[in-house]
């Protein structure tokens, strides 16, 4: 078996990957349980990995390190980096799904400041922003190919096709066109909505109690934020502790 990893930061666009690719190599998923079981998420009970596969694509958020599960297995990894700007404010938004009521703003853009990234995403071992990005991006152990989620956002059908030619598939414009077209966001929002409002069994957090509350996690997918509508000086605190590693790894 070998592993393809899809890693990426948390909330950095990695289930939208994963809808792209099961649409594409897999054709359309009944639900997101189906997703997660043919492409599993490292960090889900229900993401157990099928080792009878001779290729298994694999979600993890985190960095790569020695005790990274499978690590002896891995033939290759794609890797989605997001602005750190924006990956705070869908973590916030994330936040505020998984309690229903979502921390104080600006403390949580200072503590996420402070520590390099959620303080609750560094305890679960998935590092800061920019230790965890540089641990992807700079090894030289196998193959990794680079996706920036502005870059998809802008131009999903060519970066998406870049990531079909790295994973050596041969590129069909009408499955790319479909894959692209099921994977939009308000489509997922709306898968994320109908199974929420039946209950039971989901990929997507929060139950039926975030749907009520209008809060989905399947958020905008917004690029290029700013912090200034939750208080003066936050956006010149975080660019100054942000702007090497961003620079880095422009």
């Amino acid at each position: 078996m070998k592993v393809v990893w899809i890693a990426s930061y948390p909330k950095s666009g990695n289930t939208w990957m994963r809808f792209l690719l099961h649409h594409y190599l897999f054709g359309e998923p009944r639900n997101s349980i189906e997703l997660n079981r043919r492409i599993p998420d490292l960090h889900r009970p229900a993401g157990r990995i099928d080792t009878s596969q001779a290729r298994v694509l694999v979600k993890t958020h985190f960095p790569l390190h020695e005790g990274l599960p499978y690590l002896a297995l891995t033939d290759r990894a794609i890797h989605i980096q997001r602005h750190p700007k924006d990956v705070l404010l869908s973590g916030m938004n994330y936040a505020r799904l998984e309690s229903g009521r979502g921390p104080d703003a600006a403390a949580y853009v200072r503590r996420f400041i402070e520590a390099g990234g959620d303080p609750s995403w560094i305890e679960m071992g998935f590092g800061k922003w920019a230790t965890h990005t540089e641990s992807w991006r700079t090894t030289d152990r196998f193959p990794v190919h680079s996706v920036h989620y502005e870059s998809l956002r802008a131009d999903t059908p060519g970066v998406f096709r870049g990531v079909l030619e790295f994973l050596g598939e041969t590129v069909d414009e009408a499955r790319l066109a479909r894959a692209v077209e099921l994977s939009d966001f308000e489509r997922m929002r709306d898968i994320e909505r109908k199974e929420k409002a039946r209950g039971g069994e989901s990929l997507f957090r929060g139950g039926r109690e975030s749907l009520e509350r209008g809060a989905l996690f399947m958020n905008k997918g917004a690029t290029g934020q700013s912090l200034a509508h939750i208080g003066p000086g936050l956006d010149e605190e975080f660019d100054s502790a942000f702007a090497k590693v961003i620079t880095k790894f422009a």
